[in-house]
């Protein structure tokens, strides 16, 4: 599907607005990123200063794409917004300034142009004022979280008078072409993540203010017990900047009625929090805030910092809150009042709780919002923490949880079902009526009406098993037109090899004939899938680390998420990637024309440390990097089905060996002993086949895993999941 958006213009060059560029270029879309002009010659140095601060950022995923953002000014260069499809609003947060920006987008850009404001806390129908007719026609919000590049979230806030046409660009592009989440949030103040976020925020730090909570005992609280980050509220605090939280305050207490619930926690006008800020303390934009460095905390009797003290506290939220430890009482308190204010705004704020949930999992990282959470702790005991319980929890209890019978609850309190977002595919709901060709404990082939098989992993991380290379084995006697590598684990296209099984046939006592038939079923298992007579495509997300790397680049073509990990980090557990992983990357390198291939293969199956899938330059033409996530399943589907028709298997490979010495020199004697295991797969006169290399891996891989040095770190690291580093 083809973007609608080709060419962009941000106004606003601060951390938002550059941030917002990035995204949109790492998008393949040209953008014109305007500031007010500098003095001096320069008058494009605040748009330039955006640009690169954001290469520093790493918010270019590659720092090319910062050639796509072109600096401007918004008194030379507003004749560039006529280029523009769609512009986009980050100026500061005064309405003013705002409204005097509309005036002077509306007068050049295009008729029809979407033109939208990152504001967090401002509604659309402040924000338009006495705009055109035609400019409200084409406006909306769509609120990103900062760094643009690693948040998902974007909240979409459309006013009575938005164009359909608007929204649905808006949101093809923004779920689509620049991988996030849209969250439809109706026009209040602080929309929905905020709202909760900073109502959440301001509960956690006026009850440890008021209870005695220190910083670090509040933070591991209400953390880890309840699946928030473990940067807890004051660590938050910090991140964020203590000197903008005033303004967030105090533009949503503007904003809000005075019977709303966020009045009473203003906790920026408390003496803490005026304290810090009168000694410049504001977080990770000073040296310090309500903590310095790691391993300090603030202490407002001393008027000084302290060592941190650890503390101790269980690992599930209701152990914790009936634990009546102090650290348990604070935390159930900050639950019950945050849940209580969820409840009581939610009608305001979205349809559907999971509206809610979703914009505070994405937008703070919580693992669960306030509503999955109740249901995971239950209701029964949730409702026993009020002497009231919020009638939306009461509906919830009636109707068997905020979540039940696959649906969720209306914020009117109905259960009613999930809205679904287009081209988002399910792998449990895609093969639920399908026929199973193949099976065993490793993992299960389906075939869906079409022809089009589907190979899902049953393994942790979708780990490769005895069973599963097993399975690859088989995969030309299956009757398909082609077949998907595909898991709902969002976290692992394939995290490798079963690091407990080279572990048990490793070192000097070790079983050698399990141990080179387990790493020559890993290579017949690819090697089968390769030479399948249907092609093979990869719908990779998460990770792909050594052998989930080998198997990616056995298949025919795949879509990648662009932020997906990818790499050989077979080093660190004590071995080099020896299922074939050296002959197709070295394949692919002398494709490609790539200078010195053998070095450039050897040292990148020696670099133990991954990188984004976007950084990668030998994926092929018919490989798909993708920003989103979330349609990298349907991608893979549409892919496998476009070249089914003309699908010819590759031959199997005869490559040049090198006779130019190979040799690891850092690290240690176990490293170096991994680099001459894999410089003998690759060294030696005139050319080797598939089948030759294949028995080189086999036998180097064996010899090195069977020293003792090497057996430690495979066992060490099944272990641990830590490397050794001896």
């Amino acid at each position: 599907m083809s973007s609608p958006i080709t060419t962009a213009a941000v106004l606003g060059a601060g951390s938002m607005g550059a941030g917002i560029a990035a995204l949109l270029a790492n998008g393949g879309i040209k953008v014109h990123l305007l500031d007010l002009p500098a003095d001096g010659e320069d008058r494009d140095a605040r748009a330039r200063k955006g640009v690169e601060t954001q290469v520093k950022r790493h918010g270019f995923a590659r720092p090319e794409y910062a050639e796509r953002v072109t600096p401007g000014n918004t008194e030379d260069h507003l004749d560039r917004l006529a280029e523009a499809d769609w512009i986009i609003e980050a100026v500061f947060e005064d309405i003013s300034v705002k409204r005097d920006t509309y005036a002077k987008v509306d007068a050049h850009r295009r008729p029809g142009t979407p033109v939208t404001s990152n504001t967090s806390t401002i509604p659309l129908e402040t924000l338009l004022g006495e705009a055109s007719d035609e400019f409200k026609a084409d406006f909306a919000i769509t609120h990103f979280f900062n760094p643009p590049r690693v948040m998902r979230l974007v909240e979409l806030v459309q006013g009575p008078d938005t164009r359909p046409e608007v929204a649905e660009t808006l949101r093809q592009v923004l779920e689509r072409d620049l991988g996030k989440v849209v969250v439809d949030c109706r026009d209040t103040p602080g929309f929905i993540a905020n709202r909760i976020g900073s109502f959440w925020m301001g509960v956690g730090a006026q009850v440890a203010f008021d209870r005695g909570i220190a910083p670090e005992q509040a933070d591991v609280a209400f953390g880890r017990p309840f699946g928030v980050p473990r940067t807890g509220v004051f660590g938050l605090f910090d991140y964020v900047g203590l000197q903008v939280a005033p303004h967030i305050w105090g533009s949503l207490l503007a904003a809000l009625p005075a019977d709303d619930a966020m009045q009473n926690y203003g906790v920026t006008d408390t003496a803490q929090f005026k304290e810090l800020l009168e000694k410049g303390f504001t977080g990770s934009t000073a040296e310090s805030g309500f903590y310095r460095g790691r391993d300090e905390v603030y202490d407002f009797a001393s008027h000084d910092y302290r060592p941190k003290q650890r503390y101790e506290v269980p690992k599930s939220a209701r152990e914790l809150m009936e634990s009546g430890t102090p650290e348990g009482d604070y935390a159930a308190e900050v639950f019950r009042v945050t849940l209580q204010y969820c409840c009581d705004t939610a009608a305001e704020i979205a349809d559907t709780v999971d509206q809610i949930d979703i914009a505070i999992e994405l937008g703070y990282g919580w693992k669960k919002g306030p509503f999955a959470l109740a249901d995971s702790i239950g209701l029964e005991y949730v409702a026993s923490l009020f002497d009231a319980s919020p009638a939306l929890l009461e509906a919830a209890r009636a109707a068997g949880g905020f979540y039940a019978e696959g649906k969720v609850l209306n914020t009117d309190g109905k259960l009613t079902e999930r809205a679904s977002r287009e081209g988002v595919v399910r792998v449990a709901e895609l093969v639920a009526d399908a026929e199973v060709v193949a099976e065993n404990a490793g993992a299960t082939v389906y075939k869906l009406q079409d022809g089009v098989g589907v190979f899902v992993y049953k393994t942790p991380m979708n780990s490769s098993t005895d069973d599963v290379t097993e399975l690859f084995t088989h995969a030309g006697e299956w009757d398909l037109k082609a077949l998907v590598i595909v898991n709902d684990e969002e976290r692992a296209f394939s995290a490798g090899a079963s690091l407990p099984r080279l572990a048990e046939v490793s070192g000097p006592n070790g079983d050698e004939a399990a141990r080179k038939a387990t790493i020559r079923q890993g290579i017949n298992g690819l090697h089968a899938l390769r030479r399948a007579a249907y092609p093979v495509v990869g719908a990779v997300r998460g990770v792909a680390l050594g052998g989930g790397m080998e198997l990616l680049l056995h298949t025919d073509a795949s879509v990648i998420h662009g932020e997906t990990r990818v790499g050989f980090p077979e080093r660190s557990v004590g071995l080099f990637p020896a299922w074939s992983g050296p002959v197709r990357l070295l394949e692919r390198l002398l494709e490609l024309g790539v200078p010195d291939a053998h070095r450039v293969a050897y040292n990148a199956l020696l670099n133990v440390k991954p990188v984004p899938a976007v950084t990668v330059d030998f994926w092929r033409a018919e490989d798909r990097v993708v920003m989103s996530p979330d349609h990298v399943v349907e991608q893979a589907l549409e892919l496998a089905r476009e070249l089914a028709p003309s699908y010819i298997a590759p031959e199997d490979a005869e490559l040049p060996l090198t006779s130019e010495g190979l040799e690891y020199t850092e690290g240690s004697d176990t490293d170096k002993a991994i680099g001459a295991a894999l410089a003998k797969v690759y060294t030696g006169e005139g050319t080797a086949t598939e089948s030759e290399l294949a028995d080189r891996q086999v036998d180097a891989a064996s010899d090195v895993l069977a020293r003792q040095e090497n057996a430690d770190r495979a066992e060490h690291t099944a272990k641990t999941r830590k490397p050794l580093h001896n």
